[in-house]
């Protein structure tokens, strides 16, 4: 890109001496991301099929607390000028540059703007960038805490009787899912270097309950507490249980997301390549998702049976994962929309053509929204 510095999504920029990447850290990113696309795929038909809306509801009980928590892990809690231009070129600019994108497209198909405009909120999966420039901007702060973590939960849980954050500028989500940023700065990426049979087994453990269970759920489980973006009134259960019920929820996502991530690093899946450019499925995919949507064919693939839905989104999800992911992707995003967008808002006195990358030490960053979800 053009006036785009060498950075990850998380804004760190990469030194002239070249770095080992870490393959294990980019096989987590790869399924994660893959994760998002099947989850979004599915998600307006988990409703009517028991089967889909309990891998659902597994999925999500711990993906996108992993995104934030990987995001802080690959985040720096130090602010100067170079940061600042770093944070504006790898978060603030694709932000600004896919919301016009979305918004257009949205406009182009129903002759007006989406429902995230009129809740002056970020579009659909674009929220994580917002939420993630807040996040950075108030690392610094919050890591000079004796009890950061413990404060941002506070917030949280504060927040969640609010009925003024919900979509509005994503300002829930950034409340709720900051905790596991935090948290994941202060654990850093270490936590996965230690291998025990203990804790292979354990993660073993929890993952395949947390597996079992969430076919055990009731089917009027009120899945809405995933999403992050509804207030305790609109869940009906503005009361120390519903507190209670977050508390148990943040304790349950952290385990069994730590799980999850602990066993996916213990093999090289051979997914390096697709999760270091993981950011260009996060913006994209949702782009061939309204596609699919548009045309017919989701529609078409759950009218099959759920075994036969179930496999054909999984390879659906695995293409389009694969398509956002290419060489090509990245190299025409950043040349006609990235490149044109770090020009008009970095000086160019304090940037260098170079490619934007996700190495081995950067987050994740990635979302969830369905395709038409209620406000």
């Amino acid at each position: 890109m053009t006036g785009f510095p060498r950075t990850s999504l998380t804004g760190m920029i990469h030194p002239t001496t070249p770095k080992i990447r870490n393959t294990g850290i980019d096989n987590i990113k790869a399924v994660l991301i893959f994760l998002v696309v099947f989850g979004h795929l599915i998600e307006i038909y988990v409703g009517e099929d028991h089967v889909l809306r309990s891998i659902w509801i597994f999925v999500y009980s711990f993906h996108m607390p992993m995104f934030a928590l990987m995001s802080g892990m690959f985040s720096k809690a130090s602010w100067d000028d170079k940061n600042a231009t770093q944070l504006i070129s790898t978060v603030l600019v694709p932000l600004i540059g896919f919301e016009i994108i979305y918004e257009a497209t949205e406009f182009a198909l129903k002759g007006a703007g989406s429902v995230y405009a009129g809740l002056v909120a970020p579009y659909w999966m674009l929220w994580y960038l917002l939420s993630l420039l807040c996040w950075r901007l108030l690392l610094p702060l919050f890591s000079r805490m004796q009890f950061g973590v413990m404060l941002a939960l506070a917030l949280s849980l504060a927040g969640s009787y609010s009925e003024h954050a919900g979509y509005f500028l994503g300002i829930s989500r950034t409340l709720i899912f900051f905790p596991y940023f935090l948290l994941g700065w202060k654990l850093g990426p270490e936590v996965f270097n230690v291998k025990k049979k203990e804790r292979l087994l354990i993660s073993t453990v929890v993952v395949i309950t947390a597996f079992i269970a969430a076919f055990m759920l009731k089917s009027d489980f009120d899945y809405r507490w995933f999403y992050g973006s509804y207030s305790l009134h609109r869940l009906e259960m503005a009361n120390l249980t519903g507190s209670m019920y977050q508390l148990l929820q943040y304790a349950a996502s952290t385990v069994i997301g730590l799980s999850v991530l602990y066993l996916l690093a213990q093999k090289d899946l051979r997914l390096a390549q697709i999760g270091k450019r993981s950011i260009y499925v996060l913006v994209w995919h949702g782009m061939a998702l309204i596609i699919l949507q548009e045309t017919g064919v989701l529609r078409a693939i759950f009218k099959y049976e759920n075994t036969v839905a179930l496999a054909i989104s999984a390879l659906v999800s695995m293409a389009i994962t694969w398509i956002c992911a290419h060489e090509k992707t990245e190299a025409l995003t950043k040349r006609l929309i990235l490149a044109p967008l770090a020009w008009l808002l970095i000086p160019q006195a304090a940037s260098k053509p170079a490619s934007l990358e996700i190495d081995a030490r950067d987050a994740q960053d990635v979302q969830e929204k369905p395709l038409r979800q209620e406000p």
